[in-house]
Protein backbone atom coordinates (compact mmCIF):
# COMPACT_ATOMS: atom_id res chain seq x y z
CA UNK A 1 0.00 0.00 0.00
CA UNK A 2 0.91 3.44 -0.50
CA UNK A 3 1.84 4.95 2.95
CA UNK A 4 -0.24 8.62 3.70
CA UNK A 5 0.41 8.27 7.44
CA UNK A 6 1.80 6.69 9.96
CA UNK A 7 1.00 6.15 13.63
CA UNK A 8 3.81 5.68 16.69
CA UNK A 9 2.53 2.97 19.02
CA UNK A 10 4.26 1.54 22.47
CA UNK A 11 5.62 -1.07 20.68
CA UNK A 12 7.57 1.22 18.42
CA UNK A 13 8.86 3.36 21.03
CA UNK A 14 10.38 -0.07 22.73
CA UNK A 15 11.84 -0.53 19.88
CA UNK A 16 13.36 2.64 18.97
CA UNK A 17 14.54 2.64 22.97
CA UNK A 18 15.72 -0.74 22.58
CA UNK A 19 13.93 -1.97 25.72
CA UNK A 20 11.79 -4.80 23.42
CA UNK A 21 13.04 -8.28 24.13
CA UNK A 22 14.10 -10.46 21.09
CA UNK A 23 14.11 -9.34 17.58
CA UNK A 24 13.44 -6.10 17.63
CA UNK A 25 10.99 -5.76 14.29
CA UNK A 26 10.54 -2.71 11.83
CA UNK A 27 8.79 0.50 13.85
CA UNK A 28 5.87 1.35 11.80
CA UNK A 29 2.97 -1.25 12.26
CA UNK A 30 0.20 1.32 12.31
CA UNK A 31 -0.37 3.14 8.82
CA UNK A 32 -3.21 4.03 6.57
CA UNK A 33 -2.89 4.56 2.74
CA UNK A 34 -4.24 3.25 -0.81
CA UNK A 35 -3.75 -0.22 -1.84
CA UNK A 36 -1.48 -0.25 -4.77
CA UNK A 37 -1.62 -3.78 -5.62
CA UNK A 38 -3.59 -7.01 -4.62
CA UNK A 39 -2.00 -10.91 -4.77
CA UNK A 40 -4.00 -13.36 -5.98
CA UNK A 41 -5.39 -14.61 -2.93
CA UNK A 42 -6.55 -11.50 -1.96
CA UNK A 43 -10.47 -11.18 -2.14
CA UNK A 44 -11.90 -7.89 0.23
CA UNK A 45 -9.39 -5.92 -1.20
CA UNK A 46 -8.71 -4.35 -4.58
CA UNK A 47 -6.37 -1.59 -6.02
CA UNK A 48 -7.54 2.24 -5.14
CA UNK A 49 -9.03 1.29 -1.62
CA UNK A 50 -8.30 3.36 1.43
CA UNK A 51 -6.96 0.99 4.21
CA UNK A 52 -6.02 1.01 7.66
CA UNK A 53 -3.82 -1.59 10.02
CA UNK A 54 -1.07 -3.46 10.48
CA UNK A 55 1.42 -2.87 8.25
CA UNK A 56 5.01 -3.93 7.43
CA UNK A 57 7.25 -0.74 6.79
CA UNK A 58 4.64 1.91 7.54
CA UNK A 59 7.26 5.06 8.16
CA UNK A 60 8.19 3.98 4.25
CA UNK A 61 6.86 5.29 1.52
CA UNK A 62 5.24 1.68 0.98
CA UNK A 63 4.21 -0.87 3.12
CA UNK A 64 3.37 -4.61 2.97
CA UNK A 65 0.38 -5.97 4.70
CA UNK A 66 -1.88 -9.22 4.99
CA UNK A 67 -5.69 -8.62 4.03
CA UNK A 68 -6.64 -10.05 7.31
CA UNK A 69 -5.09 -6.81 9.12
CA UNK A 70 -6.44 -4.06 7.11
CA UNK A 71 -9.80 -2.10 7.85
CA UNK A 72 -11.40 -0.02 5.20
CA UNK A 73 -11.31 3.67 6.28
CA UNK A 74 -14.41 4.75 6.89
CA UNK A 75 -15.96 7.89 4.87
CA UNK A 76 -14.87 11.56 6.17
CA UNK A 77 -11.54 10.28 7.95
CA UNK A 78 -8.16 11.27 6.97
CA UNK A 79 -5.46 9.11 6.65
CA UNK A 80 -3.81 10.75 9.96
CA UNK A 81 -7.07 10.17 11.48
CA UNK A 82 -7.28 6.34 10.55
CA UNK A 83 -3.45 5.61 11.14
CA UNK A 84 -3.86 6.84 14.92
CA UNK A 85 -6.69 4.25 15.45
CA UNK A 86 -4.87 1.94 17.97
CA UNK A 87 -4.96 -1.71 17.46
CA UNK A 88 -7.09 -2.54 19.97
CA UNK A 89 -9.99 -0.85 18.21
CA UNK A 90 -9.59 -2.25 14.78
CA UNK A 91 -9.54 -5.71 16.62
CA UNK A 92 -12.68 -4.53 18.54
CA UNK A 93 -14.27 -3.57 15.15
CA UNK A 94 -13.51 -6.73 13.39
CA UNK A 95 -14.84 -8.89 15.76
CA UNK A 96 -17.96 -6.96 16.82
CA UNK A 97 -19.00 -5.68 13.24
CA UNK A 98 -17.42 -8.42 10.69
CA UNK A 99 -17.06 -11.52 12.46
CA UNK A 100 -20.38 -11.31 14.72
CA UNK A 101 -22.56 -8.30 12.95
CA UNK A 102 -23.25 -6.83 16.21
CA UNK A 103 -26.51 -4.98 15.71
CA UNK A 104 -28.59 -2.11 17.49
CA UNK A 105 -30.85 -3.77 20.43
CA UNK A 106 -28.78 -6.68 20.68
CA UNK A 107 -27.02 -7.75 23.73
CA UNK A 108 -23.42 -8.29 23.78
CA UNK A 109 -21.08 -9.59 27.18
CA UNK A 110 -17.12 -8.52 26.55
CA UNK A 111 -14.52 -10.30 28.77
CA UNK A 112 -11.77 -8.74 30.24
CA UNK A 113 -13.65 -5.04 29.72
CA UNK A 114 -11.14 -2.92 31.78
CA UNK A 115 -8.66 -4.06 29.01
CA UNK A 116 -7.48 -2.31 25.94
CA UNK A 117 -9.14 -4.60 23.45
CA UNK A 118 -12.14 -4.94 26.12
CA UNK A 119 -12.56 -0.87 26.25
CA UNK A 120 -12.66 -0.21 22.72
CA UNK A 121 -15.10 -3.12 22.44
CA UNK A 122 -17.29 -1.71 25.14
CA UNK A 123 -17.43 1.88 22.92
CA UNK A 124 -17.64 0.83 20.11
CA UNK A 125 -20.81 -1.92 20.90
CA UNK A 126 -22.28 1.01 22.64
CA UNK A 127 -22.12 3.13 19.25
CA UNK A 128 -23.34 0.76 17.38
CA UNK A 129 -26.37 0.61 20.04
CA UNK A 130 -25.84 -2.72 21.34
CA UNK A 131 -26.85 -3.32 24.94
CA UNK A 132 -23.44 -4.16 27.09
CA UNK A 133 -22.44 -6.45 30.04
CA UNK A 134 -18.89 -6.58 30.80
CA UNK A 135 -16.87 -8.55 33.11
CA UNK A 136 -13.90 -7.43 34.61
CA UNK A 137 -11.82 -8.30 38.37
CA UNK A 138 -13.63 -5.91 41.53
CA UNK A 139 -10.72 -3.51 41.28
CA UNK A 140 -11.25 -2.19 37.99
CA UNK A 141 -15.33 -2.19 38.44
CA UNK A 142 -15.30 1.90 38.19
CA UNK A 143 -13.49 1.81 34.96
CA UNK A 144 -16.22 -0.08 33.32
CA UNK A 145 -18.86 2.52 35.16
CA UNK A 146 -16.71 5.43 33.41
CA UNK A 147 -18.40 4.00 30.49
CA UNK A 148 -22.12 4.03 31.76
CA UNK A 149 -22.44 0.70 32.62
CA UNK A 150 -24.41 0.07 35.95
CA UNK A 151 -23.88 -2.58 38.48
CA UNK A 152 -26.53 -4.73 36.72
CA UNK A 153 -24.66 -4.96 33.69
CA UNK A 154 -21.04 -5.90 35.17
CA UNK A 155 -19.49 -9.38 36.45
CA UNK A 156 -16.68 -10.27 37.96
CA UNK A 157 -14.18 -12.25 36.02
CA UNK A 158 -11.89 -13.34 38.80
CA UNK A 159 -15.04 -15.40 40.82
CA UNK A 160 -16.82 -18.68 39.59
CA UNK A 161 -19.93 -17.81 41.30
CA UNK A 162 -22.72 -16.84 39.12
CA UNK A 163 -24.29 -13.28 39.16
CA UNK A 164 -27.43 -12.74 41.58
CA UNK A 165 -30.47 -14.11 40.52
CA UNK A 166 -32.04 -11.10 39.71
CA UNK A 167 -29.63 -11.09 37.07
CA UNK A 168 -29.05 -14.70 35.97
CA UNK A 169 -31.38 -13.98 33.25
CA UNK A 170 -29.31 -11.09 31.86
CA UNK A 171 -25.86 -12.89 31.91
CA UNK A 172 -27.21 -16.60 30.78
Amino acid sequence: MAIGAAGLNFRDVLTALGMRPGEMGVAGSDAAGVVVEVGPEVTGLRAGDRVTGIVGGGFGPLGVADERFLAHIPDGWSDETAASVPVAFLTAYYGLADLAGLQAGEKVLIHAGAGGVGMAAIQLAQHLGAEVFATAGEGKWDTLRSFSLDDEHIASSRSLISPPASRESMWC
